[in-house]
């Protein structure tokens, strides 16, 4: 684990958004086929709609490739800062490059997700474009949801970001030297803290938009 920990962040990260990119290019290939946007929109748009909306996404598409690396380091920053916060408050011996260390090697977690997403749609198969949505092994998936703006809190009720808890965790115990049960609750009160923020923020929006 120190091996890991110990690599370079600024050329994992390059390493990763390669990867990132890679396998998202993947999935727009193999899943997002225009079969499956006749068949989702066949009943409610002309033929003519619907190309217009394939030619459309396949151009957001290639401006996604150049925004992967922005939003993966987003998503770290915004990790990093909630655990440094919490370190400064509880006097923790922790600085900022060491927590954007922690968030950035356990993002990893992610890139699983979206291998395990290519991997199970090509198997099982795709049956619309909401079902592409939905994130993989969540309660969102499991259990559905009627409102609108409780699709995105349930969608991260999943296996995989219950993983990355665990590997903050774990992580963040290399650098402390405290035990896992203390790190998961440091993680619970400062990046948990932080999501919970971050999604009412976001069912504000939905809820407003709607």
């Amino acid at each position: 684990m120190n091996k890991y920990l110990n690599f370079s962040p600024f050329y994992f990260f390059c390493l990763y958004s390669a990867l990132f990119i890679i396998l998202t290019a993947v999935s727009n290939y193999l899943l997002y086929d225009d079969a499956l946007y006749y068949e989702s929109l066949g009943d409610r748009l002309d033929i003519a709609r619907i190309d217009e909306i394939i030619k459309q996404q396949k151009f957001f598409q290639k401006i996604g490739y150049g925004i992967v690396p922005i939003q993966l380091l987003l998503r770290i920053f915004y990790t990093s800062v909630c655990l440094i916060i919490g370190a400064l408050l509880s006097e923790q011996n922790l600085n900022f490059s060491q927590c954007f260390n922690i968030a950035i090697k356990a993002d990893i977690i992610f890139l699983l997700e979206l291998f395990v997403k290519i991997d199970y749609f090509a198997i099982a198969g795709i049956n619309s474009l909401e079902e592409m949505n939905i994130r993989l092994f969540s309660v969102l998936q499991l259990a559905g949801a009627k409102e609108t703006w409780m699709l995105y809190p349930l969608s991260l009720l999943n296996i995989f970001e219950l993983v990355y808890w665990i590997l903050l965790a774990i992580f963040l115990s290399n650098y402390t030297k405290k035990s896992f049960g203390y790190s998961i609750g440091f993680v619970a009160k400062t990046y948990g803290l932080g999501l919970l923020l971050w999604v009412m923020f976001v069912m504000f929006l939905i809820l407003n938009i709607a």
